[in-house]
């Protein structure tokens, strides 16, 4: 489990890895963050918008393999919620 600095910490990583990502469209902090409302049980929420729709599938798997082996995560959930 990471502290509330730890997790902050890896966001801004996260952030900073999507702001210089060409595929990416775009990024937002969702969730209990985005809403000002995280306690130490929060996790970490993110929107990525993906330039071409082709590329999806292969931006999801090299922000997952990223977050396996640079951050170690346990597990993970990606949502698909069309074009936006």
């Amino acid at each position: 489990m990471f502290t509330q600095m730890e997790r902050s910490r890896l966001r801004s990583e996260l952030l900073e890895l999507a702001a210089h990502d060409t595929r990416l469209s775009g990024v937002a902090v969702t969730g209990s963050a985005a809403a000002d409302r995280e306690d130490e049980w929060s996790d970490i929420d993110l929107a990525f918008g993906v330039t071409e729709a082709h590329n999806l599938e292969t931006v999801l798997s090299d922000f997952t393999a990223s977050m396996y082996n640079r951050y170690r995560a346990l597990h993970h959930l990606d949502v698909r919620a069309g074009a936006w």
